[in-house]
């Protein structure tokens, strides 16, 4: 069994380089906001990323998707035209509330703030 010293724990506890997750329930993203996340995951998986992207990364899986944001959302730079509902007020809630990456997850925690598609 590997040892993990009280230094490295302190190294990594005080690390510059981490960010907040929030779990949001998969139920709150309609079927143009999974389009777009489909669009950007598929092109994540293609290597075709380009600028004019809204997130930082987006990965598919079973339960929902990962949504790695930026420090600032910049949609005016934004190249993608599908249309979205409320993934870009999700994604600005969750930055100014201080998380930079959003797990929808269909087990994660609904939110009276948001609108509900899960049926």
């Amino acid at each position: 069994m590997t040892m993990i010293s009280s230094a490295m724990l302190n190294e990594l506890n005080n690390s510059a380089d981490q960010y907040k997750v929030i779990g949001i329930s998969a139920g709150h993203l309609s079927e143009n906001d999974k389009a777009f996340l489909e669009k950007i995951a598929e092109m994540e998986e293609e290597n075709a990323m380009w600028d004019g992207v809204p997130f930082a990364y987006v990965g598919k899986r079973n339960e929902g998707y990962f949504v790695k944001m930026y420090e600032t959302l910049d949609l005016e730079s934004c190249t993608i035209t599908l249309e979205q509902d409320q993934l870009f007020t999700i994604a600005q809630a969750a930055l100014n509330a201080g998380y930079r990456m959003i797990e929808f997850d269909c087990d994660a925690d609904e939110y009276e703030c948001f609108t509900s598609y899960s049926a």
